[in-house]
Protein backbone atom coordinates (compact mmCIF):
# COMPACT_ATOMS: atom_id res chain seq x y z
CA UNK A 1 0.00 0.00 0.00
CA UNK A 2 1.32 3.25 -1.30
CA UNK A 3 0.18 6.56 -0.40
CA UNK A 4 1.05 10.41 -2.22
CA UNK A 5 1.88 12.09 0.98
CA UNK A 6 5.48 11.04 1.42
CA UNK A 7 5.62 11.60 5.13
CA UNK A 8 2.87 9.53 5.93
CA UNK A 9 4.11 6.97 3.48
CA UNK A 10 7.28 7.10 5.09
CA UNK A 11 5.70 6.26 8.78
CA UNK A 12 3.44 3.69 7.43
CA UNK A 13 6.56 1.91 6.02
CA UNK A 14 7.84 2.01 9.02
CA UNK A 15 4.60 0.91 11.05
CA UNK A 16 5.01 -1.70 8.94
CA UNK A 17 8.14 -3.03 8.87
CA UNK A 18 10.41 -5.18 11.32
CA UNK A 19 11.73 -1.94 12.29
CA UNK A 20 9.02 -1.70 14.62
CA UNK A 21 8.02 -5.17 15.22
CA UNK A 22 11.59 -6.30 16.17
CA UNK A 23 12.00 -3.59 19.00
CA UNK A 24 8.04 -4.78 19.89
CA UNK A 25 9.06 -8.28 20.43
CA UNK A 26 11.87 -7.45 22.23
CA UNK A 27 10.24 -5.34 24.96
CA UNK A 28 8.16 -7.78 25.61
CA UNK A 29 10.67 -10.35 26.24
CA UNK A 30 12.45 -8.57 28.25
CA UNK A 31 8.96 -7.72 30.25
CA UNK A 32 8.07 -11.21 30.39
CA UNK A 33 11.46 -12.45 32.11
CA UNK A 34 11.30 -9.25 34.44
CA UNK A 35 7.81 -10.71 35.31
CA UNK A 36 8.98 -14.04 35.99
CA UNK A 37 12.63 -13.04 38.34
CA UNK A 38 9.71 -10.26 40.15
CA UNK A 39 7.30 -13.30 40.90
CA UNK A 40 10.12 -15.75 42.24
CA UNK A 41 12.31 -13.00 44.30
CA UNK A 42 8.27 -12.01 45.39
CA UNK A 43 4.96 -12.78 44.65
CA UNK A 44 2.60 -13.59 41.43
CA UNK A 45 0.75 -10.66 42.99
CA UNK A 46 3.48 -7.76 43.59
CA UNK A 47 4.62 -8.96 39.41
CA UNK A 48 1.34 -8.28 38.36
CA UNK A 49 1.14 -5.08 40.01
CA UNK A 50 5.04 -4.27 38.81
CA UNK A 51 5.09 -5.80 35.61
CA UNK A 52 2.31 -7.55 34.00
CA UNK A 53 -0.61 -4.92 34.40
CA UNK A 54 1.67 -2.27 34.32
CA UNK A 55 1.32 0.64 31.89
CA UNK A 56 4.63 -0.64 30.17
CA UNK A 57 3.31 -3.76 29.30
CA UNK A 58 0.06 -2.79 28.23
CA UNK A 59 1.71 0.02 25.99
CA UNK A 60 4.12 -2.60 24.63
CA UNK A 61 0.79 -4.54 23.80
CA UNK A 62 -0.84 -1.84 21.70
CA UNK A 63 1.86 -0.86 19.57
CA UNK A 64 2.14 -5.03 18.74
CA UNK A 65 -1.80 -5.00 17.92
CA UNK A 66 -1.19 -1.90 16.07
CA UNK A 67 2.13 -2.98 14.25
CA UNK A 68 0.05 -6.29 13.44
CA UNK A 69 -3.03 -4.73 12.14
CA UNK A 70 -0.73 -2.24 10.01
CA UNK A 71 0.89 -4.81 8.32
CA UNK A 72 -2.08 -6.95 7.80
CA UNK A 73 -3.82 -3.88 6.41
CA UNK A 74 -0.74 -3.00 4.03
CA UNK A 75 -1.01 -6.44 2.61
CA UNK A 76 -4.47 -5.77 0.33
CA UNK A 77 -5.83 -6.24 -2.09
CA UNK A 78 -5.40 -9.39 -0.22
CA UNK A 79 -4.71 -12.37 -2.11
CA UNK A 80 -5.24 -16.62 -1.57
CA UNK A 81 -1.61 -16.42 -0.53
CA UNK A 82 -2.28 -13.87 2.62
CA UNK A 83 -4.92 -15.47 3.87
CA UNK A 84 -2.99 -17.71 6.29
CA UNK A 85 -0.62 -14.59 7.47
CA UNK A 86 -3.65 -12.92 8.53
CA UNK A 87 -5.34 -15.60 10.59
CA UNK A 88 -1.79 -15.77 12.53
CA UNK A 89 -1.81 -11.92 12.94
CA UNK A 90 -5.33 -11.74 13.85
CA UNK A 91 -5.23 -14.72 16.27
CA UNK A 92 -2.79 -13.34 17.84
CA UNK A 93 -4.56 -9.69 18.20
CA UNK A 94 -7.83 -11.61 19.31
CA UNK A 95 -5.11 -13.26 22.10
CA UNK A 96 -4.34 -10.17 23.48
CA UNK A 97 -7.92 -8.89 23.15
CA UNK A 98 -9.07 -11.84 25.33
CA UNK A 99 -6.45 -11.11 27.60
CA UNK A 100 -7.62 -7.22 28.19
CA UNK A 101 -11.00 -8.71 28.62
CA UNK A 102 -9.86 -10.84 31.57
CA UNK A 103 -7.92 -8.21 32.93
CA UNK A 104 -10.38 -5.73 33.09
CA UNK A 105 -13.62 -7.88 33.55
CA UNK A 106 -12.70 -10.49 35.37
CA UNK A 107 -12.20 -11.42 39.07
CA UNK A 108 -8.98 -13.86 40.69
CA UNK A 109 -9.49 -13.77 44.42
CA UNK A 110 -10.06 -16.29 47.05
CA UNK A 111 -12.68 -17.21 49.55
CA UNK A 112 -12.23 -18.77 53.46
CA UNK A 113 -14.77 -20.86 54.41
CA UNK A 114 -14.45 -22.07 58.39
CA UNK A 115 -16.02 -25.91 58.60
CA UNK A 116 -19.50 -25.51 58.85
CA UNK A 117 -19.93 -22.04 58.06
CA UNK A 118 -20.86 -20.43 54.74
CA UNK A 119 -19.45 -17.64 52.85
CA UNK A 120 -20.54 -15.36 49.66
CA UNK A 121 -17.64 -12.94 49.08
CA UNK A 122 -14.64 -13.23 47.01
CA UNK A 123 -11.71 -11.57 48.50
CA UNK A 124 -9.57 -9.90 45.54
CA UNK A 125 -5.87 -8.19 45.44
CA UNK A 126 -7.80 -4.55 45.12
CA UNK A 127 -7.47 -2.74 48.22
CA UNK A 128 -9.60 0.19 50.24
CA UNK A 129 -9.94 2.53 53.16
CA UNK A 130 -13.34 1.82 54.57
CA UNK A 131 -14.12 4.13 57.53
CA UNK A 132 -17.14 3.80 59.37
CA UNK A 133 -19.00 6.27 62.03
CA UNK A 134 -21.56 6.32 64.51
CA UNK A 135 -23.24 8.65 66.73
CA UNK A 136 -25.08 6.17 69.10
CA UNK A 137 -22.72 3.29 69.20
CA UNK A 138 -25.38 1.12 67.76
CA UNK A 139 -25.79 2.50 64.32
CA UNK A 140 -22.97 2.72 61.28
CA UNK A 141 -22.92 4.63 58.54
CA UNK A 142 -20.30 4.38 56.35
CA UNK A 143 -18.28 7.93 55.13
CA UNK A 144 -15.46 7.00 53.62
CA UNK A 145 -15.02 3.96 50.70
CA UNK A 146 -11.96 5.18 49.20
CA UNK A 147 -9.66 2.27 46.71
CA UNK A 148 -6.03 2.74 47.31
CA UNK A 149 -2.74 1.17 45.69
CA UNK A 150 -0.17 1.80 48.74
CA UNK A 151 1.88 0.11 47.35
CA UNK A 152 2.49 2.25 44.15
CA UNK A 153 1.87 5.17 45.65
CA UNK A 154 3.50 4.69 49.41
CA UNK A 155 1.95 8.17 51.98
CA UNK A 156 4.88 8.90 53.97
CA UNK A 157 4.73 11.53 57.11
CA UNK A 158 6.10 14.46 54.67
CA UNK A 159 3.01 13.77 51.79
CA UNK A 160 0.45 11.95 54.00
CA UNK A 161 -3.09 10.51 52.83
CA UNK A 162 -5.88 12.50 54.72
CA UNK A 163 -9.06 11.56 55.64
CA UNK A 164 -11.39 14.10 56.30
CA UNK A 165 -14.34 12.76 58.89
CA UNK A 166 -16.30 16.12 59.29
CA UNK A 167 -14.34 17.70 62.63
CA UNK A 168 -12.41 14.63 62.59
CA UNK A 169 -9.55 13.76 60.80
CA UNK A 170 -6.98 10.70 59.90
CA UNK A 171 -4.02 10.79 58.73
CA UNK A 172 -2.23 7.60 56.91
CA UNK A 173 1.66 8.18 57.23
CA UNK A 174 3.73 5.02 56.29
CA UNK A 175 2.79 1.93 54.14
CA UNK A 176 4.66 -1.53 55.05
CA UNK A 177 3.79 -3.84 51.82
CA UNK A 178 5.77 -6.86 53.30
CA UNK A 179 5.16 -6.46 57.53
CA UNK A 180 5.68 -9.06 60.22
CA UNK A 181 3.44 -8.34 62.76
CA UNK A 182 4.58 -8.67 66.35
CA UNK A 183 1.37 -8.43 68.68
CA UNK A 184 1.58 -6.69 71.81
CA UNK A 185 -1.25 -6.36 74.28
CA UNK A 186 -1.55 -3.26 76.32
CA UNK A 187 -3.63 -1.23 78.56
CA UNK A 188 -6.82 0.81 77.35
CA UNK A 189 -8.26 3.82 78.33
CA UNK A 190 -11.34 2.90 76.28
CA UNK A 191 -13.90 1.87 78.71
CA UNK A 192 -16.03 -0.41 76.33
CA UNK A 193 -12.34 -1.98 76.05
CA UNK A 194 -12.59 -6.28 76.41
CA UNK A 195 -10.22 -7.27 79.07
CA UNK A 196 -6.98 -9.61 78.63
CA UNK A 197 -5.46 -12.73 80.38
CA UNK A 198 -2.16 -14.37 79.66
CA UNK A 199 -2.56 -17.99 81.25
CA UNK A 200 0.01 -20.89 81.87
CA UNK A 201 -1.38 -24.32 81.56
CA UNK A 202 1.21 -27.51 82.97
CA UNK A 203 1.57 -30.97 83.86
CA UNK A 204 4.09 -33.63 83.83
CA UNK A 205 3.81 -33.82 79.87
CA UNK A 206 2.32 -30.01 78.95
CA UNK A 207 3.79 -26.54 79.71
CA UNK A 208 1.99 -23.97 77.48
CA UNK A 209 1.64 -20.03 77.85
CA UNK A 210 -1.06 -18.25 75.85
CA UNK A 211 -2.77 -14.90 75.18
CA UNK A 212 -6.42 -14.19 75.38
CA UNK A 213 -7.97 -10.49 74.12
CA UNK A 214 -11.52 -9.85 74.25
CA UNK A 215 -12.16 -7.89 71.13
CA UNK A 216 -14.76 -5.75 73.10
CA UNK A 217 -16.10 -5.87 76.86
CA UNK A 218 -18.76 -8.73 77.22
CA UNK A 219 -17.76 -10.54 74.14
CA UNK A 220 -16.24 -14.02 75.01
CA UNK A 221 -12.93 -14.63 73.57
CA UNK A 222 -11.01 -18.47 73.66
CA UNK A 223 -8.47 -20.58 73.11
CA UNK A 224 -8.53 -24.51 71.99
CA UNK A 225 -6.24 -26.82 73.57
CA UNK A 226 -7.26 -29.83 71.85
CA UNK A 227 -8.62 -31.87 74.58
CA UNK A 228 -9.84 -28.76 76.87
CA UNK A 229 -10.65 -24.94 76.28
CA UNK A 230 -10.29 -21.52 77.83
CA UNK A 231 -12.60 -19.06 77.50
CA UNK A 232 -12.55 -15.79 79.23
CA UNK A 233 -16.32 -14.62 79.55
CA UNK A 234 -18.89 -15.22 81.62
CA UNK A 235 -20.57 -19.22 81.67
CA UNK A 236 -23.41 -19.20 79.29
CA UNK A 237 -27.03 -20.57 80.49
CA UNK A 238 -26.65 -23.97 78.76
CA UNK A 239 -23.14 -25.56 78.41
CA UNK A 240 -22.56 -28.89 77.44
CA UNK A 241 -20.10 -31.43 79.03
CA UNK A 242 -16.86 -30.80 78.38
CA UNK A 243 -13.12 -29.90 80.05
CA UNK A 244 -13.45 -25.83 80.12
CA UNK A 245 -12.23 -23.16 82.04
CA UNK A 246 -14.72 -19.91 81.90
CA UNK A 247 -13.43 -17.01 83.24
CA UNK A 248 -15.25 -13.62 83.91
CA UNK A 249 -14.00 -10.04 85.26
CA UNK A 250 -15.03 -9.39 88.51
CA UNK A 251 -13.09 -5.86 89.31
CA UNK A 252 -9.64 -4.66 88.63
CA UNK A 253 -7.34 -7.56 90.41
CA UNK A 254 -9.70 -10.50 90.39
CA UNK A 255 -11.73 -13.06 87.87
CA UNK A 256 -14.34 -15.60 88.97
CA UNK A 257 -13.34 -18.69 87.32
CA UNK A 258 -15.63 -21.89 87.36
CA UNK A 259 -14.29 -25.23 85.71
CA UNK A 260 -16.56 -28.13 83.68
CA UNK A 261 -15.62 -31.44 83.46
CA UNK A 262 -16.71 -33.57 80.14
CA UNK A 263 -18.19 -35.62 82.69
CA UNK A 264 -21.29 -33.23 83.78
CA UNK A 265 -23.28 -30.48 83.43
CA UNK A 266 -22.65 -28.97 86.47
CA UNK A 267 -19.66 -26.96 87.48
CA UNK A 268 -16.57 -28.78 88.91
CA UNK A 269 -15.15 -25.95 90.51
CA UNK A 270 -16.43 -22.64 90.54
CA UNK A 271 -13.70 -19.14 92.97
CA UNK A 272 -11.99 -16.37 92.48
CA UNK A 273 -8.35 -16.20 91.04
CA UNK A 274 -5.80 -13.05 90.55
CA UNK A 275 -2.35 -13.02 89.28
CA UNK A 276 -0.08 -15.53 90.44
CA UNK A 277 -2.73 -18.17 91.64
CA UNK A 278 -3.09 -21.87 90.12
CA UNK A 279 -5.81 -23.68 89.96
CA UNK A 280 -6.27 -27.72 89.75
CA UNK A 281 -8.61 -28.13 86.70
CA UNK A 282 -9.16 -32.41 87.63
CA UNK A 283 -8.27 -32.77 83.53
CA UNK A 284 -5.37 -34.97 82.90
CA UNK A 285 -3.54 -33.77 85.88
CA UNK A 286 -3.40 -29.99 84.37
CA UNK A 287 -3.11 -26.65 86.32
CA UNK A 288 -4.22 -23.27 85.34
CA UNK A 289 -1.94 -20.28 86.27
CA UNK A 290 -2.71 -16.76 86.00
CA UNK A 291 0.57 -15.03 84.69
CA UNK A 292 -1.07 -11.85 84.04
CA UNK A 293 -4.77 -9.86 83.80
CA UNK A 294 -5.94 -6.41 82.10
CA UNK A 295 -9.35 -5.36 83.04
CA UNK A 296 -9.25 -3.02 79.81
CA UNK A 297 -6.96 -3.93 77.00
CA UNK A 298 -6.35 -3.23 73.35
CA UNK A 299 -4.40 -5.37 70.89
CA UNK A 300 -1.61 -3.30 68.97
CA UNK A 301 1.09 -4.16 66.45
CA UNK A 302 4.73 -3.63 66.38
CA UNK A 303 5.93 -3.56 62.67
CA UNK A 304 9.03 -5.43 61.48
CA UNK A 305 9.83 -4.42 57.82
CA UNK A 306 10.96 -7.89 55.71
CA UNK A 307 12.05 -7.10 51.87
CA UNK A 308 10.21 -10.23 50.50
CA UNK A 309 6.88 -11.94 51.14
CA UNK A 310 6.91 -14.71 53.34
CA UNK A 311 3.92 -17.15 54.68
CA UNK A 312 4.16 -14.79 58.01
CA UNK A 313 4.04 -11.68 56.41
CA UNK A 314 1.14 -8.74 55.28
CA UNK A 315 0.66 -5.65 54.15
CA UNK A 316 0.18 -2.88 57.32
CA UNK A 317 -0.36 0.80 57.23
CA UNK A 318 0.63 3.56 59.90
CA UNK A 319 -2.30 5.75 61.24
CA UNK A 320 -2.30 9.03 62.94
CA UNK A 321 -5.64 10.17 64.89
CA UNK A 322 -5.74 13.06 67.72
CA UNK A 323 -1.86 12.53 68.11
CA UNK A 324 -1.78 9.14 68.58
CA UNK A 325 -0.26 6.38 65.92
CA UNK A 326 -0.93 2.76 65.54
CA UNK A 327 -0.33 0.00 62.70
CA UNK A 328 -3.19 -1.13 60.98
CA UNK A 329 -2.84 -4.87 59.42
CA UNK A 330 -4.41 -5.41 56.28
CA UNK A 331 -7.79 -6.96 56.62
CA UNK A 332 -8.12 -5.70 59.77
CA UNK A 333 -10.71 -3.07 61.40
CA UNK A 334 -9.94 -0.44 64.26
CA UNK A 335 -11.87 1.33 66.60
CA UNK A 336 -11.27 5.26 66.85
CA UNK A 337 -13.22 7.90 69.35
CA UNK A 338 -13.52 11.62 68.62
CA UNK A 339 -16.05 13.49 71.12
CA UNK A 340 -19.06 12.93 69.94
CA UNK A 341 -18.69 10.00 67.91
CA UNK A 342 -16.79 6.61 67.07
CA UNK A 343 -15.33 5.27 63.95
CA UNK A 344 -14.66 1.87 62.55
CA UNK A 345 -11.19 2.28 60.10
CA UNK A 346 -10.53 -0.89 57.90
CA UNK A 347 -7.99 -1.17 55.41
CA UNK A 348 -9.03 -4.08 53.54
CA UNK A 349 -9.34 -6.38 49.81
CA UNK A 350 -11.91 -5.32 48.17
CA UNK A 351 -14.91 -8.44 48.40
CA UNK A 352 -16.89 -8.73 45.66
CA UNK A 353 -20.17 -10.60 46.85
CA UNK A 354 -20.55 -13.62 44.06
CA UNK A 355 -24.48 -13.90 44.42
CA UNK A 356 -24.61 -17.45 46.21
CA UNK A 357 -23.34 -19.01 49.23
CA UNK A 358 -20.74 -21.54 49.39
CA UNK A 359 -21.79 -23.99 52.69
CA UNK A 360 -18.22 -25.90 53.74
CA UNK A 361 -19.82 -29.22 55.07
CA UNK A 362 -16.76 -31.24 55.66
CA UNK A 363 -12.85 -31.20 55.27
CA UNK A 364 -10.65 -33.71 55.35
CA UNK A 365 -6.70 -33.78 54.55
CA UNK A 366 -4.53 -36.90 54.42
CA UNK A 367 -0.86 -36.87 55.62
CA UNK A 368 1.99 -38.58 54.62
CA UNK A 369 2.98 -41.51 56.96
CA UNK A 370 4.63 -40.39 60.22
CA UNK A 371 4.36 -36.89 59.67
CA UNK A 372 1.84 -33.73 59.38
CA UNK A 373 2.33 -32.40 56.17
CA UNK A 374 -0.32 -32.47 54.17
CA UNK A 375 -0.42 -34.89 50.80
CA UNK A 376 -3.75 -34.33 49.55
CA UNK A 377 -7.13 -32.40 50.97
CA UNK A 378 -10.43 -31.97 49.62
CA UNK A 379 -13.77 -29.87 50.88
CA UNK A 380 -17.57 -31.46 50.69
CA UNK A 381 -19.30 -27.99 49.69
CA UNK A 382 -22.78 -27.01 48.97
CA UNK A 383 -24.31 -23.86 46.86
CA UNK A 384 -27.04 -22.12 48.29
CA UNK A 385 -29.77 -19.92 46.63
CA UNK A 386 -30.60 -16.48 48.19
CA UNK A 387 -33.14 -17.90 49.91
CA UNK A 388 -30.45 -20.26 51.59
CA UNK A 389 -32.18 -23.40 49.92
CA UNK A 390 -29.59 -26.28 48.22
CA UNK A 391 -28.73 -26.51 44.76
CA UNK A 392 -26.07 -28.24 44.35
CA UNK A 393 -23.59 -30.59 46.03
CA UNK A 394 -19.89 -31.22 45.26
CA UNK A 395 -16.70 -32.26 46.79
CA UNK A 396 -13.77 -29.63 45.86
CA UNK A 397 -10.71 -31.49 45.66
CA UNK A 398 -6.97 -30.31 44.65
CA UNK A 399 -7.84 -31.10 41.14
CA UNK A 400 -11.11 -30.88 40.79
CA UNK A 401 -12.76 -27.53 40.80
CA UNK A 402 -16.12 -26.80 40.80
CA UNK A 403 -17.83 -24.64 38.33
CA UNK A 404 -20.95 -22.67 38.71
CA UNK A 405 -22.39 -19.53 37.51
CA UNK A 406 -19.57 -18.63 35.28
CA UNK A 407 -17.36 -19.23 38.57
CA UNK A 408 -14.64 -21.91 38.72
CA UNK A 409 -13.61 -22.58 42.50
CA UNK A 410 -10.26 -24.59 42.80
CA UNK A 411 -9.25 -25.89 46.42
CA UNK A 412 -6.22 -23.60 47.35
CA UNK A 413 -5.55 -24.39 51.09
CA UNK A 414 -6.51 -24.96 54.47
CA UNK A 415 -5.84 -23.75 57.63
CA UNK A 416 -5.15 -25.86 60.96
CA UNK A 417 -5.57 -25.23 64.77
CA UNK A 418 -1.51 -24.81 65.50
CA UNK A 419 -1.81 -26.46 68.71
CA UNK A 420 -4.34 -29.84 67.47
CA UNK A 421 -2.99 -29.46 63.89
CA UNK A 422 -7.12 -30.35 62.79
CA UNK A 423 -8.51 -27.91 60.12
CA UNK A 424 -10.65 -25.57 60.95
CA UNK A 425 -11.12 -23.49 57.91
CA UNK A 426 -10.57 -24.42 53.86
CA UNK A 427 -9.17 -21.74 51.83
CA UNK A 428 -10.31 -21.53 48.43
CA UNK A 429 -9.30 -19.92 44.91
CA UNK A 430 -12.40 -18.05 43.20
CA UNK A 431 -11.63 -17.50 39.09
CA UNK A 432 -13.74 -16.01 36.34
CA UNK A 433 -12.52 -15.53 33.29
CA UNK A 434 -15.00 -13.52 30.86
CA UNK A 435 -12.07 -13.74 28.29
CA UNK A 436 -11.75 -17.11 28.10
CA UNK A 437 -13.88 -17.53 24.99
CA UNK A 438 -12.36 -14.70 22.89
CA UNK A 439 -8.33 -16.22 24.13
CA UNK A 440 -10.38 -20.05 23.23
CA UNK A 441 -11.06 -18.30 19.38
CA UNK A 442 -7.79 -16.59 19.27
CA UNK A 443 -5.81 -19.73 20.23
CA UNK A 444 -7.51 -21.42 17.52
CA UNK A 445 -7.55 -19.07 14.91
CA UNK A 446 -3.75 -18.56 15.28
CA UNK A 447 -3.06 -22.49 15.01
CA UNK A 448 -5.51 -22.39 11.80
CA UNK A 449 -3.14 -19.96 10.31
CA UNK A 450 0.15 -21.89 11.29
CA UNK A 451 -1.25 -25.07 10.02
CA UNK A 452 -1.85 -23.30 6.43
CA UNK A 453 1.53 -21.58 6.65
CA UNK A 454 3.51 -24.93 7.06
CA UNK A 455 1.22 -26.67 4.27
CA UNK A 456 1.64 -23.40 2.13
CA UNK A 457 5.11 -23.53 2.44
CA UNK A 458 5.36 -26.97 1.98
CA UNK A 459 3.08 -26.58 -1.08
CA UNK A 460 6.24 -24.33 -2.30
CA UNK A 461 8.62 -26.14 -1.77
CA UNK A 462 7.82 -29.13 -3.03
CA UNK A 463 6.40 -27.50 -6.58
CA UNK A 464 10.23 -26.04 -6.58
Amino acid sequence: MVFKNKAFNKFWRFSSSFQLGIPIMVAIGVLIAWGTIVESNYDAATAKRIVYDSWMMWTTMILLVYNLTVVVIDRWPWQTKHYPFILVHAGIITLIGGGYVTSKFGLDGNMVVPIGSKNNVASIPVTDVVVYATFDGDRYSRMIDREVDFFTHPPAEDNPMILELGVEQIKITDHVPYALLDNKTRKSDDPNSGASIRFQLMNERVKQVEQITQAKKGKTASFNLGPAKIHLGEVPEQVMPANEIYLAPLNENELRYTVMHKSSHKPFKTGKIKIGDVVATGWMGLEFRLLDYLPLAKEEYDVIRKPRPTEQTTAAIKIEHRGATRWVALNDVVKLFGDTSAFLMSYQNRRIPLGFDLHLLDFNVKRYEGISKAMGYESQVQILDSNKQPLLTQTISMNEPLKYAGYTIYQASFQEDPVTREPTMSIFSINKDPGRAIKYIGSIILSLGIVWLFFQRRKRATAV
